[in-house]
């Protein structure tokens, strides 16, 4: 399931081509990653730290699995950054519309 649709956009008011909705939508869900890293690492110790840099390489169930064990608010950090980056479109979604006439 895709966190920015077209209906979120619409409802801004932002109408973009398909390549221009595919590049934004690309850039969000980088920025939702590295925020949600950040955010994770902020919270580990040093010794999870490294043992989560030891698991970059491993498969993604695997990771995810660390990720449930080891950081209690997991979820509550992907909603919270999900909501801020897109309060972010949301407030930006004239210069998003103007970038895109």
């Amino acid at each position: 399931m895709a966190l920015l649709d077209r209906t979120f956009l619409t409802d801004l008011g932002i109408a973009l081509s398909d390549e221009d909705y595919q590049a934004l939508s690309a850039h969000f869900e980088t920025t939702l990653h590295e925020r949600v890293i950040d955010e994770i690492v902020d919270e580990l110790t040093p010794e999870q730290a490294e043992e989560l840099a030891h698991l970059q390489q491993s498969d993604d169930a695997t990771l995810q699995q660390w990720l449930t064990t080891n950081v209690s608010d997991l979820d509550e950090i992907v909603s919270d950054e999900v909501d801020i980056l897109l309060g972010e479109i949301a407030e930006n979604s004239e210069a998003i519309q103007g970038s895109n006439e």
